[in-house]
């Protein structure tokens, strides 16, 4: 039984260490994030074609971006189309990129100052055996998060999924 009371002491006085601890000096600002642009280099296309989806961050804060994560991928129905395109290829102000599936992400070069800009590409295949028939409208639908500021970090972030209409192409 002493030994109980001996851990149990032990256990409260690292709990009344830890919990003096301070405060991080981080916090959050979860609010929407602006500067973000759109587009594809065509808003038709036929079967088989090639589309460059590029998407823009400009920094609006006054304080540096210090972390940036995009992601494009299809906005409903497109989403549910298996096999209609691959993404292909990734360009641009960008330090890694990965696309699978339905979707590509990037982590943009960073810091991105005050007023800069940074741009990121991805090439987008249109399958030649479309699942459709007649014209189909492919939506896509960006998302972008940015941590800014230091020593107090800030967060935007705008999911936007219902897609953009600078980036929609007919396919026919």
């Amino acid at each position: 039984m002493q030994r109980v009371g001996v851990i149990l002491a032990t256990v409260l006085g690292l709990g009344l260490i830890f919990a003096a601890q301070p405060a991080s000096a981080t916090t959050r600002d979860d609010g929407v994030i602006t500067g973000v642009s759109a587009s594809v280099d065509k808003k038709t296309a036929a079967p088989g074609d090639e589309l460059t989806l590029t998407l823009s961050l400009t920094n609006t804060e006054s304080a540096p971006i210090t972390f940036a994560y995009e992601w494009i991928g299809p906005s409903f129905p497109s989403n549910q189309l298996t096999g209609a395109f691959t993404f292909t290829g990734c360009g641009g102000d960008q330090v890694d990129c990965v696309f699978g599936g339905n979707s590509v992400n990037f982590h943009p070069t960073v810091p991105i100052a005050p007023g800069a800009t940074r741009t990121v590409t991805a090439t987008v295949k249109i399958t030649s055996t479309p699942p459709w028939t007649g014209s189909y409208t492919l939506n896509w639908a960006p998302y972008v998060y940015a941590e800014y500021g230091y020593p107090v970090v800030k967060t935007r972030s705008g999911p936007f999924l219902d897609g953009m209409p600078g980036l929609q192409t007919v396919i026919s």
